[in-house]
């Protein structure tokens, strides 16, 4: 299940299953704004405000987190940013280990919490709703509630700003830059983003505050 959780199907029972016990029941997403209401149409209107004033600023952090450092996953960049970290900061080969096993279980653990949500509220993305929206780059088939990018790269961030402080506000911006990026690229709604990020907030906090302690085994239950 973990594993096609990652192919590019990305299978809607992904998110029916789950790294640390408990954990994504304890982190619902709410609900989106509802297709037509005020807050959904306000949303709208920007993407499509973006989408007809793209800068090249904007197309650029579109296409750049699309394939962020020539990956297809974004995971793997992420990975590449704490594989980094643990080289400036000479981590020892277990406490490298240790963070990149927190890390990449954290956001196995966003990445299926996003997906329950996907797919529960089955939300159309914007240029289904608006087809004079213009795409910067290409469509995710699967729907737009919340950002995966959001979840995924907010996660890894919010991960390693906890083992790496010195550099968490410079983390977190990328987080929030992987975020706007999808607005930018025309396939989000800001309330994708906002979501994303918030459920990385809570997966990461809670997979901090039950991180292994020592040589203690996590419980498995």
């Amino acid at each position: 299940m973990l594993v096609q959780c990652y192919t590019a199907g990305v299978p809607a029972t992904c998110g029916d299953a789950s790294v640390f016990p408990d954990e994504r029941e304890s982190v619902p997403a709410a609900a989106p704004p509802a297709f037509g209401s005020p807050a959904f149409l306000t949303a709208l209107a920007e993407v499509r405000q973006i989408a007809d004033t793209r800068t090249a600023e904007q197309t650029a952090i579109a296409k750049f987190w699309a394939l962020p450092g020539g990956y297809v996953v974004a995971q793997s960049y992420n990975n590449q940013v704490a594989t980094d970290l643990i080289a400036a900061f000479h981590l020892d080969e277990r406490r490298a280990a240790h963070a990149l096993a927190l890390l990449n279980m954290a956001v196995m653990d966003a990445f299926i919490a996003c997906h329950d949500a996907k797919y529960t509220y089955w939300l159309l993305r914007p240029s289904m709703a608006d087809t004079g929206i213009k795409l910067a780059i290409g469509l995710p088939n699967h729907p737009s509630y919340p950002s995966n990018h959001a979840c995924v790269t907010g996660t890894s961030m919010a991960v390693l700003g906890a083992l790496f402080p010195s550099r968490a506000d410079e983390l977190w911006g990328l987080a929030e830059e992987a975020g706007i990026s999808r607005i930018y690229g025309g396939i989000h709604y800001r309330f994708d983003m906002e979501a994303g990020l918030t459920l990385a907030q809570q997966i990461s906090a809670w997979a901090i505050a039950h991180d292994i302690n020592g040589h203690v085994p996590f419980p498995i239950r």
